[in-house]
């Protein structure tokens, strides 16, 4: 199926599963992906499109906390639990605002730490 057009304005490098601790926080969620201007997120229970909320960038990459506005949101799947029940998966995109200029360094900083993680992974043999 072709996908439509990125509207992103700057390209997100993806957080590898290593790399991406749930946040500590209210809602525990995975970090999908990273740019300097937001983030996609995984997570169990729903949330609203325009709700402002923290996320805690996991310790590897600097234990950053940023504000975000939720911009879309939506379910990706399901999963079965182990009592037997299914359970919806959703994602959602963060748009980061009030990023102050210590908040943009360890910002990206944490992204200089993905790349090198992603070109760490391209070197390695296919086995």
């Amino acid at each position: 199926m072709a996908e439509g057009p990125d509207r992103r304005r700057v390209a997100r490098l993806t957080v590898p599963r290593q790399l991406s601790h749930p946040e500590r926080g209210l809602r525990n969620v995975r970090l999908l992906d990273l740019g300097p201007l937001g983030a996609r997120i995984e997570h169990l229970e729903p949330m609203r499109k325009g709700v402002v909320c923290y996320l805690d960038l996991p310790p590897p990459l600097g234990g950053l906390r940023v504000t975000g506005r939720i911009v879309w949101t939506g379910v990706r799947g399901s999963e079965k639990t182990l009592e037997g029940d299914r359970r919806r998966r959703h994602q959602s995109g963060l748009e980061f605002i009030g990023l102050t200029s210590q908040q943009q360094t360890a910002l990206a900083t944490a992204l200089e730490t993905l790349k090198a993680a992603d070109d760490t992974k391209e070197r390695m043999p296919p086995y």
